[in-house]
């Protein structure tokens, strides 16, 4: 979803935006401490996120801490 924020950004010519965006989601990757349920290789159950993943609120968070 992000990143389709960020291709309509790109479109409407607003580029230095989109890539500040995707650089923030890089350093949320990288660092390895906000890892959604599929990045930790679980399966898709509610107990995920009991099991130490991060939910889409969190991972957002995350993202929006790095811009």
């Amino acid at each position: 979803m992000i990143e389709s924020a960020c291709m309509m950004l790109d479109y409407i010519d607003e580029k230095t935006i989109a890539s500040g965006i995707r650089k923030a989601i890089a350093a949320v990757i990288e660092e390895g401490k906000v890892r959604t349920y599929d990045m930790m290789r679980m399966s898709g159950k509610p107990s995920v996120l009991q099991n130490g993943a991060a939910s889409t609120e969190e991972m957002t968070n995350a993202i929006i801490a790095k811009l």
